[in-house]
């Protein structure tokens, strides 16, 4: 791996970039920390002839233009995925939010045809793991907004998420922003908001499981009574869907 020294005005940023929002007050920062101890970690690029396109390291890239830098260090990346580079620099460097991440795991489903399980092989994470993040992708643009913004926890998107009816769940939403509601208690009030018909839509409730358990339902009913089938695709989620069956009881 070869380090080189790249003027910072040929380096052109992408506008794909998993990173979509930037906190100018971490990026001041990070110009101080520079300044006293240098850029510790080169930015990634990639040669385009007359120029070099950003594969991942933007935050450090605007700190040293805040600091007046005229040149940065650079890993010049051979041709590969690009698209699959930056999402793993960015989730081991750059520290993404959780709603960013799963915008940028599902370009990369998309735009390669990956299946979950293929993805969490690519990216070292569990199936359950790329499951709970596209789910995120569910939300309403509202709550997208505040999560994005860190005004939710991706652990409240979730329980956003379990709510299916959008004015329960924009009641919801209210109660954890105006009323400071944790995790466990914005869980907890979820739970108080669902109806306790046991018509309830079958869909609805296989919904609802597979928001809970992060993995496929099948519910088949008849008059005697129905079926629940559960899907696992490995030991390890396996054992994380039990956890939270039995934990759901305690």
């Amino acid at each position: 791996m070869q380090i080189v020294e790249i003027e910072i005005d040929k380096i052109i940023t992408d506008k794909d970039q998993p990173r979509k929002y930037f906190d100018e007050q971490k990026i001041d920062e990070l110009a101080n920390s520079i300044s006293v101890h240098g850029l510790l970690s080169p930015v990634i690029v990639k040669n385009t002839g007359h120029s070099f396109a950003l594969i991942a390291g933007e935050r450090r890239l605007r700190a040293c233009k805040k600091l007046g830098m005229k040149k940065i260090p650079a890993i010049i990346k051979q041709e590969e995925n690009y698209q699959i580079v930056a999402l793993i620099e960015n989730i081991q460097r750059e520290n993404l939010s959780a709603l960013e991440e799963a915008i940028a795991i599902n370009d990369i489903k998309v735009n390669n045809n990956f299946t979950q399980e293929q993805l969490a092989k690519l990216l070292g994470k569990t199936r359950t793991y790329i499951a709970n993040k596209l789910r995120l992708l569910n939300l309403d643009d509202v709550s997208k907004k505040y999560l994005l913004d860190g005004k939710i926890t991706e652990g409240h998107a979730k329980a956003l998420l379990s709510q299916k009816n959008l004015a329960k769940r924009e009641k919801l939403l209210e109660k954890i922003l105006f009323g400071n509601l944790s995790v466990r208690d914005a869980e907890k009030s979820e739970k108080k908001e669902k109806p306790s018909d046991c018509k309830e839509d079958l869909e609805e409730i296989k919904n609802i499981l597979e928001d809970n358990l992060a993995t496929k339902v099948d519910i088949q009913s008849s008059s005697n009574g129905g079926k629940i089938t559960i899907e696992y695709f490995s030991d390890e989620e396996l054992r994380s869907i039990v956890e939270k069956i039995i934990g759901s009881e305690n």
